[in-house]
């Protein structure tokens, strides 16, 4: 059995931990269950009226669809949809730019860029493990292998077959690759740049064994993500439905339109927009097609095909379909506020957030800090600047007080003003 390590340590095969199945489990079958209550015959007809009755009175549950979820940092810049043959792969969104740089074997030779529904399907394993762990590890096993089940990849990824070498080399792919995200602000004279450096993995271990078909190539391997991605991940994961994404996995363009417009409603409805309207130009830079931007209407073309494929399937959880509102206009995209079709928990402070963002108003508190913040600027026009500059760009800040007054900041600063802190 082969092994790729990066740990630090020598590169052997340790003992495995555990015992094979139906070993070391107390002779469960020797031992006799305690029988479970049952209901006499003549009650449980009043058991069931009042089970009735508390459906009437509390309505009937409703169903919960398994959710994944995903960051809105790579939806609004995507990985290729396919092979792009070149290092690094560029894609941008207005100011902000998604850079992904390929890894290097240890002859030098370049993996290549991840790209396909394939790692998109497992990244949405690895934010939805943070989500739910809080943890950097995540174990590619047991986990692994019911989630590949959920969307739908039931092959044979094991052993010498050619889905799991393409497995492998798709992982190794995402594992090795750095990606790094950029914002620029101001002109070339005086502005700004910031941005992250992301390792995917600090840490990997994966196993394989192509000679034994029965062997599953990714059993006990396990990644450690770096802790500015996994700090990334936390900040706004967007809430996906897996059932959905299974249905979409055989085209990476319908899953961008999915996770982009489930994302995108999500601001909205923080917001309080009821409508936004993007040019295919700046969708085509953003999105990762791969067609030539001289090739828009062809681009247009496939967009058009990939929203009506997650239109079908735009359904609440007991299949019900719901209404997806959307138009095709010559030159741009219209969406229209629809019904969103995850249920999610109200987080903390998220009402506030909601009502400043409705209402594009602050406080008097927030008022007063902005007026010292402002200098020689319009008050009245820079709160106009700021709801407008994220409902175009489809940010829903979690502290809309915060980001207004670092918005103000950097306002000044692009107008080469000094802003004391």
């Amino acid at each position: 059995m082969a092994r790729a390590s990066v740990d630090g340590a020598a590169l052997a095969q340790p003992a495995l931990n555990g015992v094979p199945r139906g070993q070391g489990e107390d002779n469960m079958a020797d031992q006799k269950l305690t029988p479970s209550a049952r209901v006499h015959p003549d009650d449980r007809r009043r058991v069931e009226g009042l089970k009735a009755l508390g459906t009437l009175i509390q309505g009937a549950p409703q169903p919960q669809a398994p959710l994944s979820y995903y960051t809105p940092i790579l939806i609004q810049c995507t990985l290729p949809h396919s092979d792009p043959k070149v290092n690094p792969w560029i894609r941008k969104n207005g100011d902000f730019s998604l850079i992904v740089s390929s890894g290097f074997d240890r002859d030098g030779t370049p993996y290549g860029i991840p790209y396909g529904s394939f790692p998109r399907l497992v990244l949405a394993y690895i934010i939805t493990r943070v989500k739910e762990t809080g943890g950097r590890r995540i174990e590619l096993s047991s986990h692994f292998s019911g989630f590949m089940r959920k969307i739908g990849y039931t092959g044979n990824h094991k052993g010498n077959s050619l889905a799991g070498k393409r497995t492998r080399e798709q992982l190794l792919r995402l594992l090795l690759a750095s990606i790094r995200f950029e914002g620029h602000a101001g002109t070339e004279e005086q502005g700004r740049m910031a941005g992250v450096n992301i390792n995917v993995a600090t840490k990997y271990d994966l196993w394989w064994d192509f000679k034994n078909p029965e062997q599953d190539s990714l059993w006990g391997s396990y990644i450690d993500i770096s802790d500015d991605f996994r700090q990334a991940i936390l900040q706004a994961p967007v809430p996906l439905r897996t059932d959905i994404l299974k249905a979409l996995r055989k085209s990476p363009l319908a899953l961008d339109v999915y996770m982009w417009t489930s994302y995108r409603l999500f601001v909205m409805q923080s917001t309080g927009q009821e409508a936004i309207s993007l040019s295919y130009g700046r969708l085509q830079e953003q999105f990762g097609t791969g067609i030539a931007e001289k090739h828009y209407r062809l681009f247009r073309s496939r967009l058009k095909q990939a929203f009506a494929d997650v239109d079908r399937h735009w359904r609440a959880p007991n299949g019900e379909k719901q209404s997806l509102n959307y138009e095709f206009e010559t030159t741009h995209l219209l969406l229209y506020r629809s019904p969103l079709v995850v249920r999610t928990k109200p987080i903390a402070g998220q009402e506030e957030a909601q009502r400043i963002l409705s209402q594009r108003n602050f406080d008097e508190a927030t008022r007063r800090s902005a007026r010292l913040l402002a200098g020689k600027w319009d008050l009245s026009y820079l709160t106009s600047q700021y709801f407008d500059w994220i409902e175009r760009e489809g940010i829903a800040p979690k502290d809309p007080r915060a980001h207004f007054l670092d918005f103000i900041k950097t306002h000044r600063r692009r107008h080469g003003e000094t802003v004391q802190e």
